[in-house]
């Protein structure tokens, strides 16, 4: 099993550690958001999950982005050829997308194992058993995401992570 904190550790590691430092922000004078996506692989059979002994789960950022600029209208240019949002969700994503279209090229050239397996009809792939994928944010995203409800804590939907 796994818990938020834990994938939460994983996103912060991986961007301190595997990221090189150009292009982060300044320590103590500046900040951005972190969104990530993380690819967890644990066995289909969860039956074995005892106590004594735990079912083992493999964790990895797939993607990653950083960010919280949006460009607006004015610097919009008709070839496409500056992004418009860079929020870190959005990179983030874009980032999942590139990894799925590579995944689903090794898994048709068949050359490495991939995160796809053949469906039941010819051209369907589908997503392994084995494979959950979890999106992790820093924050909560920009606009109505950020709205939260003043609610009293017992009135919440969900418990908090």
């Amino acid at each position: 099993m796994w818990t938020a904190d834990e994938i939460a550790q994983l996103c912060y590691e991986h961007y301190g550690i595997r990221l090189p430092k150009k292009g982060k922000p300044e320590p103590n004078h500046e900040w951005t958001l972190l969104a990530a996506v993380v690819k967890i692989q644990s066995p289909a059979d969860k039956a074995c999950d005892t106590p004594d002994k735990p079912v083992q789960v493999t964790k990895e950022v797939v993607s990653m982005g950083t960010g919280t600029k949006c460009i607006g209208q004015s610097k919009m240019r008709k070839n496409g050829d500056i992004l418009n949002d860079s929020h870190a969700e959005v990179i983030a994503r874009r980032s999942f997308q590139r990894y799925l279209l590579h995944q689903l090229q090794l898994a048709a050239t068949l050359k490495e194992d991939s995160i796809f397996v053949p469906g039941t009809q010819k051209g369907v792939w589908k997503l392994r058993r084995d494979l959950i994928f979890v999106f992790f944010s820093s924050h909560t995203p920009c606009g109505d995401a950020s709205i939260i409800p003043m609610l009293e804590f017992e009135d919440q939907p969900c418990c908090p992570v």
